[in-house]
């Protein structure tokens, strides 16, 4: 997954194309948070039943990790997903173009069996909400 480095753009792109925005948040080193990339959403990315229909990114809470909001202004990571409540990894957000939650974020890896099934049902449900 392509990391989320540029807000703006990023939301730009979203709200352009009336998208839900998928973003896993995620540390370096969480073994959970290279199992829900790796198992999951490597495998729905890769099918295509995807493409146009979200977009997806990840977003690390790493030390010395910062994003680009509108403008210009950089603000670090963990301040950038405070509003979020994302302070566990890894946790899926399901946004719209501006910033709102449209769904209950995902936050770990509980239920490995189910998970697939919870990830895809959320996306397909944040989908309905941005495309009204």
């Amino acid at each position: 997954m392509k990391k989320i480095n540029d807000w703006a753009a990023v939301s730009a792109a979203a709200r352009e194309n009336r998208l839900p925005l998928i973003i896993l948040v995620d540390q370096e080193d969480c073994p959970y948070c290279r199992q829900v990339e790796g198992e999951f959403f490597a495998a729905i990315l890769a099918g295509g039943e995807y493409d146009n229909r979200a977009l997806f990114g990840k977003i690390s809470l790493d030390a010395g990790e910062y994003i680009s909001l509108a403008e210009g202004e950089r603000v670090s990571t963990r301040e950038f997903l405070q509003p979020f409540k994302a302070s566990l990894t890894p946790t899926v957000l399901f946004l719209d173009a501006d910033g709102n939650q449209l769904l209950e974020s995902l936050v770990g890896l509980t239920t490995p069996d189910f998970y697939g099934f919870y990830l895809e049902q959320s996306i397909r449900q944040a989908q309905a909400l941005v495309k009204g």
